[in-house]
C-alpha cells in the first residue's frame, strides 16, 4: 500500500460565541461534556479537571466513554459522580448513542492501542502491509466513525480533538514514515472536506511529550545495553533539542478546559508543561537512580532497519529536531498555532524534574545489569503509572 500524502489546508478560526451556563442547575439542565478515552491519561485528566472543580461540575455533566464501564479505573471516574458509558470507536451507532445530547466532545485516539488490535494483526498477515500503515488506518478509521457520529449531533457546540501535526505535508514529503502523527492529522482533513458544520465546532490540541516515554517501558525509552552495561536512549539528533514535555495524566485537562470555555473555535494549542532537553532528563536519570544512563547518536538508516515500527522512530526524532514536535520551526504552520502563553488563562503545569521526583525509584538498585535487558524495572516501581493514553 502506497503511502498517501495529504495536502493539509490552512485553518481558519471560527470564533463562536461559549456561552456561560448559570450555576445551581439540576443534572438534565446541566449541558453535558462527553469525554472519550476517559480512563486513559487524557481523557481521564480532562474527566477530573472538570468534575474536580466544584464551580465547573455545578453546571457540567461528565460523561466518559471507555470499552469497559466496569473496570476499576471507570469506577474511581463514577465515584467522582462522571457518568460511564461503553462505546467501541469500530461502530459510529455506539458512538452516536455515547454523543447524545452533548454540549462538548473530546476526542481522542490511540495508535498504540491500535497497533496491538487482532483486526491490525489481520491485515499485515493476509495482505502483507506494514505495520505501521496498518495501524495508521485503523487509527483514521476511528478518528473518522467519531467524527461522523459527533457530526450528527444537533446539540454539539465544541469539539476537541487531540490530535498531531501533517508531518508528511508540512516536511514537503521527506518525513513519510511518522504514522502516529499523519493518521490523526489526515482524520482533521476528513473534518473540514466531509463535516463543514463540525469543523466550524472543532479545536485541536497538539498534546506534547509525554514525561513518561523517558521511561523504559515506552516505545520511545531508554533500553539497557548488555555489552556496554550502559541504559541507552538512542536518536538520529543531537540530545540538546529542546522537547516539550507534559504529564499528560494531569495536565491536559487544564488545556483542554481553557478550549472548550474560553478559546476560539478553530483554536489549535500547543499543549505542554516545559521545554527540556533529553541531555537534561538523561543527566537527571543518572542522578536519582545511580544508574549509567546515557544518550547514544545514530543514523535514521541504522534505526529504521530494526522491527517493529522501523523508520517511525528515527523520522520522529528527525522531525522533532528540525521542524519541532508542534511543527512550530515551520513559520506558516506557527502562524496557526496557539502556545500556553497565548490562552486566555494561566495553565497549571508541573515540571519534569518533579514529576521524575514524584515516582519511587527505591527498587532500582535491585536489579542486575544482567536481568531485564529491557529494562523494565522503572515501570515495576511505578504504583500508580498508567502505561497507555
Amino acid at each position: 500500500m502506497c503511502f498517501r500524502i495529504h495536502t493539509y489546508t490552512t485553518l481558519s478560526f471560527l470564533h463562536n460565541q461559549k456561552a456561560t451556563p448559570q450555576s445551581n442547575m439540576s443534572s438534565h439542565e446541566k449541558k453535558i461534556l462527553v469525554v472519550l478515552g476517559a480512563t486513559g491519561n487524557q481523557g481521564g485528566s480532562v474527566v477530573r479537571a472538570f468534575l474536580n472543580d466544584t464551580t465547573l461540575s455545578s453546571y457540567w455533566h461528565v460523561r466518559g466513554v471507555t470499552r469497559n464501564p466496569s473496570s476499576e479505573s471507570a469506577v474511581k471516574l463514577s465515584k467522582l459522580r462522571a457518568e460511564m458509558v461503553s462505546a467501541s470507536l469500530g461502530s459510529v451507532s455506539e458512538l452516536k448513542s455515547a454523543f447524545e445530547d452533548a454540549t462538548a466532545i473530546f476526542a481522542v485516539t490511540d495508535f498504540w492501542s491500535a497497533i496491538k488490535t487482532e483486526e491490525v494483526k489481520h491485515r499485515v498477515q493476509s495482505e502483507e502491509i506494514d505495520l505501521a500503515i496498518a495501524t495508521r488506518d485503523l487509527e483514521e478509521t476511528w478518528g473518522r466513525n467519531i467524527a461522523t457520529a459527533a457530526a450528527e449531533i444537533p446539540t454539539l457546540e465544541s469539539f476537541v480533538f487531540s490530535s498531531l501535526p501533517p508531518v508528511s505535508q508540512l516536511s514537503q514529503g521527506k518525513l513519510k514514515h511518522v504514522h502516529h502523527f499523519d493518521g490523526k492529522a489526515n482524520v482533521l482533513q476528513y473534518i473540514r472536506q466531509e463535516h463543514p458544520t463540525l469543523w466550524a465546532k472543532t479545536s485541536q490540541i497538539l498534546v506534547g511529550f509525554y514525561n513518561s516515554n523517558i521511561l523504559p517501558d515506552s516505545y520511545f525509552g531508554p533500553k539497557f545495553n548488555p555489552v556496554t552495561g550502559k541504559v541507552e536512549f538512542e536518536g538520529p539528533v543531537s540530545d540538546d533539542n529542546l522537547i516539550p514535555f507534559i504529564d499528560a495524566s494531569s495536565s491536559t485537562g487544564h488545556f483542554v478546559r481553557a478550549l472548550v470555555l474560553d478559546a476560539p473555535a478553530g483554536t489549535i494549542l500547543a499543549a505542554y508543561d516545559e521545554m527540556k532537553s533529553l541531555g537534561e532528563c538523561v543527566e537527571f536519570l543518572r542522578r536519582e537512580t545511580g544508574r549509567d544512563f546515557v544518550f547514544v547518536q545514530r543514523n535514521v538508516e541504522e534505526m529504521a532497519a530494526e522491527p517493529p515500527l522501523g523508520r517511525e522512530a528515527p523520522e520522529s526524532w528527525v522531525w522533532l529536531a528540525e521542524y519541532g514536535l508542534f511543527g512550530e520551526k515551520v513559520e506558516e504552520w506557527k502562524q496557526l498555532l496557539t502556545l500556553p502563553g497565548g490562552l486566555e488563562n494561566r495553565i497549571r503545569t508541573v515540571k519534569v524534574d518533579e514529576w521524575l521526583s514524584a515516582l519511587d525509584w527505591s527498587k532500582a538498585s535491585a536489579y542486575t545489569q544482567t536481568n531485564k535487558s529491557n529494562m523494565r524495572f522503572i515501570f515495576d516501581c511505578l504504583a500508580d503509572f498508567s502505561r497507555h493514553i
